[in-house]
């Protein structure tokens, strides 16, 4: 009898960024191996007041903070994704970043690149780990009809 999970894999996501600030396409960032999307977390905000029921704190929300999204990526050492991603990061500005998903979702955010980590471990492949800072909204589109 077969099971009826929707559940998938995150086999074919793709990660791609603007090359420039001003690029209308994404150019696809080469080789990731693990994807963190950005995490929405809404700031509180205290409301609290002489009358609030039992002594009990109240909330309301506040700000959305969009979060960080981080990646690793198979490292190469001067190749074309190092080269995007550091261009990136030296102008301290974000940069348009669309993440789309194995069925044909799409998240596209700025990123304001913070951190670029290679590592090189002596028995095992190069990584690179790129951490970056979401600014304003994520905007989700969902999958072209009949799509993935």
């Amino acid at each position: 009898m077969a099971g009826n999970s929707q559940a998938m894999t995150g086999l074919g996501i793709v990660i791609a960024m603007k090359a420039t600030a001003n690029a209308t396409t994404y150019t696809d960032i080469g080789e990731p191996t693990d994807i963190t999307p950005p995490q929405s977390m809404d700031d509180e905000i205290e409301v609290t007041n002489y009358n609030s029921p039992n002594g009990t704190k109240e909330f309301i929300g506040g700000l959305t903070d969009p979060g960080e999204c981080t990646f690793t990526i198979n490292y190469i050492p001067g190749g074309p994704t190092e080269t995007l991603i550091l261009g990136a990061k030296s102008t301290r500005k974000p940069r348009g970043f669309k993440l789309t998903w194995p069925n044909g979702v799409t998240w596209t955010f700025d990123l304001l690149i913070r951190g670029f980590q290679p590592t090189a471990p002596l028995n095992d492949r190069l990584t690179a780990e790129v951490t970056g800072r979401v600014s304003g909204a994520v905007v989700i589109t969902p999958a072209p009809s009949g799509g993935a």
